[in-house]
């Protein structure tokens, strides 16, 4: 517990610090949470070389369309890339995709392609929405850790996470919605409501997205992605949520302007 503090409080910082020091920092942290993560999430699922051949070909094939193609293919790349989510989240119940042949087109486009779509609006998404998705994000995981180890009796998905419970499903879900209304009152931008329908998706979408990851993590007999963050596992582990909710949040600020 100690260690898994310690550096989710420096790994916090570091994050929060590249979010907040300039937009070129920004978009470094929008470039290296991929990568590595993309190449934790190859070494779990045992990558061969047909498998980077298909990725390389889906994300240099999309950004070359992005960047020729500008707004509508952005929109077209959002909304795929929520499709691509929805199926991984139909597979959570009725598991009816082969994971391992379809490894490298799904994490292509589950892990890489919101990050290229990132990058391409990064000049027009707000700062202060990745820096509340991510403090959203760690106050729901934390919340949901700590009310499920000292109330959680009811297995929320045993077959994936064996450890996780729905009280502190539902723990974490009152948690983050008060943080989400702290955040609407520190940033002032919007309205309440759609500081709660922010709170909702990072809650449940981020927790379906932990979910996904650990159902690749259990397919392919992995316990953690990595070991760069001790007490944390790997880069994949921390980002897992984030990578799950990030085309939804675009979809919410880019598209339908909900804070508009």
């Amino acid at each position: 517990m100690k260690q898994r503090v310690i550096t989710g409080v420096i790994f916090g910082l570091v994050v929060l610090g590249l979010l907040l020091f300039s937009k070129e920092t920004r978009l470094i942290l929008l470039v290296l949470v991929p990568i590595l993560s993309f190449a934790e999430f190859s070494k779990l699922t045992g990558f061969k070389i047909q498998d980077w051949i298909v990725s390389i070909l889906i994300v240099g094939a999309y950004t070359a369309l992005c960047y020729y193609k500008g707004e509508s293919s952005q929109n077209y790349l959002a909304y795929t890339l929520v499709g691509i989510n929805l199926v991984l989240l139909a597979n959570l119940f009725f598991g009816f995709l082969n994971l391992e042949r379809a490894k490298a087109p799904l994490g292509s486009l589950y892990i890489l392609l919101p990050f290229v779509l990132a990058i391409f609006l990064e000049w027009h998404i707000p700062n202060y929405i990745l820096i509340s998705a991510m403090l959203l994000i760690w106050v729901s995981d934390s919340s949901a850790y700590f009310v499920g180890s000292q109330l959680g009796k009811r297995k929320l998905f045993p077959s994936i996470s064996p450890k996780k419970t729905w009280e502190g499903l539902w723990g974490a879900c009152m948690i983050t919605l008060i943080a989400a209304y702290i955040l609407h009152s520190y940033f002032g931008i919007g309205t309440w409501r759609a500081w709660v329908v922010i709170g909702l998706v990072v809650w449940g979408l981020g927790a379906i997205g932990d979910l996904i990851a650990s159902q690749f993590k259990r397919y392919f007999k992995i316990k953690d992605s990595g070991s760069l963050l001790p007490g944390h596992g790997g880069f994949y582990d921390r980002f897992d949520a984030f990578i799950f909710i990030l085309p939804f949040l675009i979809l919410l600020i880019e598209h339908f302007n909900i804070l508009s």
